[in-house]
């Protein structure tokens, strides 16, 4: 059976805040990743910013 990563479980199953920089690590990678070889005005990346970004609210960050 697979484990759910955590970015997709409700806000009530996640117990405790974690630090930002613990969570969403695979959507983050992702995310550098596509950023560093086109850049963020090429709009390449902007399906893994936006994942990333759920990702995080789902931790109870805000994100801009």
């Amino acid at each position: 059976m697979s484990q759910v990563p955590a970015c997709h479980l409700p806000k009530e199953e996640v117990k405790s805040k974690p630090k930002p920089c613990c969570v969403c690590l695979d959507e983050k990678s992702k995310r550098d990743e596509c950023l560093l070889f086109n850049g963020q005005e090429s709009g390449k990346c902007d399906e893994l910013i936006k994942g990333y970004k759920v990702c995080m609210k789902g931790f109870g960050f805000e994100t801009n």
